[in-house]
């Protein structure tokens, strides 16, 4: 007897020094942690993974107290509710990403996401017709990657409210365990969670449209349900494999006392707008930068209008554009900012 109580402790003690991820120790309502923005050039280690990992982000620059909160809701609470009628917990990265899902005992199930895209606004992915699977519990660094696809509807604003059918596909996996080196800290026994997704669909005007976000997202369950550090990008590209918007998100429980140069910070302030534009585009820069370049692209990458902006305000005249998307690029000769623009 006391050899099987020995035995018993020595499994309850070891399976306890593995994480692993479950129902249990999922995010839920309630849940709530601060973290902070960092460098977006900081490096997604893609292959840095296995069961020794090191991450190493202690050198990475801030910029200067910027933070998100990362929250969890109550699904039927939030202002896309009735987008997601199925979901009972939303993960909101707070101005950036809203996921929607339900947890039972055995896996998480997504019914979509809420982007907040800088130029056009919300887009909302809706998993309606065939929702995806991100979580099979338990979970860990030896389990098998997830494969699933998902189809349903994207709402979105040109103009006026549209929609358009979606279909896609994800891959999720423990990818790593390790060491998260954080500006202060390091963390052990860490769990690095990465989801793939790709979507598809066909928009009015644009054409074919692909959008494609890759998260890695760290964990210290002993510690939070949340995660501790979070680094993300979503691309969009055009039917023709152009680069149309591409935004990076890199969070972190620890704030660097470095930060990354301000130029970075005030001319991503810049405000263009209307957004679809008819006849005018106003370009509005801050006030703390004095001169940029300005060039619009097409979507096969063709350049089709350049100039030069020293005052805060330029208005363009865009009436002679053919309708459709192009990528406006503002650079100071030193950093520069896309943003997308529609031309209707």
């Amino acid at each position: 007897m006391k050899r099987n109580l020995l035995l018993v402790a020595a499994l309850f003690f070891g399976t306890a020094t593995f994480a692993q991820f479950t129902q249990s120790n999922s995010p839920s309502i309630g849940n709530g942690s601060t973290l902070y923005v960092i460098d977006s050039m900081a490096p997604a280690y893609a292959n840095e993974i296995g069961s020794n990992a090191n991450w190493d982000y202690s050198s990475t620059d801030g910029y200067n107290n910027v933070s998100r909160n990362v929250t969890g809701l109550d699904a039927t609470t939030t202002a896309n509710a009735s987008s997601f009628p199925n979901a009972t917990e939303t993960i909101d990265l707070e101005g950036f990403l809203k996921s929607y899902s339900t947890t039972s005992a055995t896996e998480m199930t997504s019914y979509g996401f809420v982007f907040d895209e800088p130029s056009l606004g919300e887009i909302i992915a809706i998993y309606d017709t065939d929702p995806a699977t991100t979580y099979n519990y338990p979970m860990d660094e030896n389990s098998p990657a997830i494969t699933d696809n998902f189809s349903g509807t994207l709402e979105y604003v040109l103009g006026i409210p549209q929609t358009s059918p979606l279909t896609g596909s994800l891959t999720a996996e423990v990818d790593g365990k390790g060491t998260l080196v954080l500006a202060n800290n390091s963390y052990n026994n860490v769990l690095r969670y990465k989801i793939t997704d790709t979507v598809n669909t066909t928009v009015a005007v644009l054409g074919a449209i692909q959008m494609v976000r890759t998260q890695y997202e760290y964990y210290d369950l002993a510690a939070s349900n949340l995660p501790i550090f979070i680094h993300t990008s979503i691309v969009f590209t055009s039917g023709g494999g152009v680069v149309l918007s591409n935004s990076n998100l890199v969070l972190s429980l620890e704030d660097p006392s470095t930060s990354v140069g301000l130029t970075i910070n005030e001319l991503s302030k810049t405000s263009v707008y209307p957004v679809p534009a008819t006849n005018e585009l106003n370009i509005h820069l801050p006030s703390t930068v004095e001169a940029a370049t300005v060039t619009i692209s097409d979507v096969l990458g063709r350049n089709v209008y350049s100039t030069s902006l020293n005052s805060n305000v330029k208005t363009i005249d865009v009436s002679a554009m053919k309708k459709g998307m192009y990528i406006l690029n503002i650079t100071d000769g030193e950093t520069s900012v896309s943003k997308n623009i529609v031309i209707k």
